[in-house]
């Protein structure tokens, strides 16, 4: 195994910042065509375009066990390599979206969700190599930027892609790209795959090797904590990503192009939000009440959206989303940034795997009940005010838990 090089080079920094920001905002687009996809899709596929819910936690559910044992397959494969399979994997499951019926979609969604996984604890493992700790929260917050730009872009361009060619035609192009970037990251493996352990047997992990860093993470005193609030604010992160168009569409009577354009609108701010709230957690060094307040902004957006009408302005709108996308959208970087730096020397991607099992549990169950409550009750307020009790809760424990660090 050769030497790593030092953290601070700045051609390594730079060029893995930027790098593993397209190939987030890539991935995302991926994990994210169903949902926008779904006003145009569920008819054809005999199903409500709220039934997406389903489609999104099968999606996240395969992300969670695709999480199990990643950093032992990280560090055998190499990150560069790792995420390459990622990629191909998730561009599998967008044909197999773009062929579908109801059953190919469904396996789609397992498929996808494969292939996002391993993204977040290989790029973990090359930015805690690479990243000066003095911009830790900033530089995971900006990688992490390239999830609500990859919402953006499909919030912007897949309505149209898909009224102009047909929604199959719109999920077929994310897999194209998939495989372009996968191909377009292969120079990057002599820079950051030189500290890969090579593996003579199978290159799966053992139970052991699953399970120790996930016992590593419960321990720490701080990450406990935060693996319930990660699982909250994901839980937020995905209703507002997933539920967006479809709310727009049927709840406040808006027309498709626009519903997008919401998305795009508030997923933008979040990418904004993410840089942003990094900034302060590396210029307060306080990540965890930084995390507490941004959720008390995400329950004050969350309730004020549960009281938006059609008869709004939609000006009004388009504030109440943007605030909850600079907030909800805004969290990943300084949650990730703060699992990485609280692991041990050369372990991030392990730590980051152990926490994100959490955050992709609360983004698994959270549509699953979202769509629960809305059939009961034929009302998205109920649930949105449902989600800003649950996230208000969740931020007074962590302020507490900030304020006796």
């Amino acid at each position: 195994m050769n030497a790593a090089a030092p953290p601070t080079d700045l051609r390594r920094y730079l060029i893995a910042l930027v790098s593993l920001t397209l190939v987030q905002l890539v991935a995302t687009m991926g994990f994210n065509q169903a949902s926008v996809l779904a006003p145009a899709a569920a008819p054809e596929l005999g199903v409500e375009a709220a039934d997406v819910a389903y489609y999104v936690s099968l999606v996240y559910l395969a992300a969670m066990l695709s999480t199990l044992g990643g950093g032992t397959i990280n560090r055998r494969l190499g990150p560069i390599r790792f995420i390459q399979a990622g990629l191909l994997v998730a561009a599998v499951g967008s044909f197999l979206f773009a062929v579908g019926g109801l059953a190919l979609a469904a396996l789609s969604a397992f498929v996808v969700g494969l292939g996002s996984g391993p993204l977040t604890i290989a790029s973990s493992h090359i930015l805690a190599k690479v990243s000066p700790p003095r911009l830790a929260n900033v530089t995971f917050s900006l990688k992490q930027s390239g999830v609500p730009l990859g919402f953006a872009i499909c919030g912007a361009l897949l309505p149209t892609l898909a009224l102009d060619f047909g929604w199959r035609w719109a999920a077929a192009s994310i897999g194209f790209i998939s495989i372009a970037t996968a191909i377009a990251v292969q120079p990057l493996r002599g820079l950051y795959d030189e500290d890969r352990h090579a593996s003579r047997g199978t290159r799966l992990p053992t139970l052991a090797e699953i399970f120790e860093p996930l016992g590593l993470a419960w321990r720490d005193p701080i990450l406990r904590p935060m693996c319930f609030i990660g699982m909250l604010f994901s839980a937020t992160q995905a209703i507002v990503v997933n539920f967006t168009v479809v709310y727009a569409v049927d709840g406040l009577k808006m027309s498709y192009v626009l519903a997008g354009a919401l998305l795009s609108a508030a997923t933008v701010t979040g990418a904004f939000g993410r840089v942003f709230w990094g900034a302060i957690a590396d210029l307060l060094r306080k990540p965890s009440a930084v995390l507490a307040g941004i959720g008390a902004l995400i329950a004050v957006a969350a309730t004020a959206m549960a009281f938006s009408t059609p008869a709004w302005p939609t000006v009004a709108v388009y504030f109440v989303f943007i605030v909850l996308g600079g907030t909800a959208v805004g969290w990943n970087g300084v949650f990730i940034a703060e699992s990485a730096l609280r692991a041990p020397p050369g372990r991030a991607a392990e730590f980051t795997g152990a926490t994100q099992l959490f955050v992709f549990s609360g983004a698994l169950l959270s549509p699953l009940l979202f769509r629960g409550v809305l059939a009961v009750t034929n009302s998205y307020e109920v649930g949105y005010l449902l989600l800003a009790a649950g996230v208000a809760t969740a931020s007074l424990f962590l302020a507490k838990a900030a304020m006796g660090r």
